[in-house]
């Protein structure tokens, strides 16, 4: 198991880190890191969880971490992403585990959620993203917690997706 945590950094995330090819888990929680994910982080085919809430990182997600088709869990809340989720997210097909919230990401929540077959926990909490929440969450038949507050602009008013194939929800 090879694990990557880090505690009182500041900095950058470092593009050496996508030449570390057996990665697992990068978890970086809570530390001084600015600037954008770099591109290369796409390239850790075996990444299964990426967790870097509660920094000051920024930009634009680079639409490379669409490739990393064995994340379970992906954490990035709490810090000042921007722009839409890349349409390359619909490959994360194994994710459990996706949290975006406190950003400023702008657009809709993407239709390309509902493409994503294993999601438990899906927290949306003052993304910045709008509504209207796609129909096709309700497709997430594993779903345990379901967090979308703080909606911007239209669409909040669009009727809430029928949940009712949600049998293991215990959070909304």
């Amino acid at each position: 198991h090879r694990v990557l945590k880090t505690q009182n950094i500041e900095g950058s995330l470092p593009r050496d880190l996508g030449r570390f090819p057996y990665l697992q888990e990068i978890s970086i929680i809570g530390n001084r890191l600015t600037g954008p994910i770099p591109k290369e982080i796409g390239n850790i085919s075996t990444l299964a969880n990426f967790t870097v809430e509660f920094n000051q990182l920024s930009g634009v997600l680079p639409p490379e971490l669409g490739n990393l088709t064995r994340l379970e869990k992906m954490h990035l809340s709490s810090n000042n992403f921007t722009g839409q989720l890349p349409e390359t997210f619909e490959k994360l097909t194994t994710l459990k585990d996706f949290r975006i919230g406190d950003n400023s990401f702008t657009g809709q929540i993407p239709n390309l959620i509902q493409k994503w077959t294993n999601p438990e926990k899906l927290v949306i909490q003052g993304s910045g993203l709008s509504g209207p929440i796609p129909l096709g969450i309700a497709l997430l038949e594993k779903m345990a917690d379901l967090r979308i507050s703080d909606l911007q602009g239209n669409g909040t008013e669009d009727p809430f997706p029928p949940l009712t194939n949600m049998k293991n929800l215990k959070t909304l």
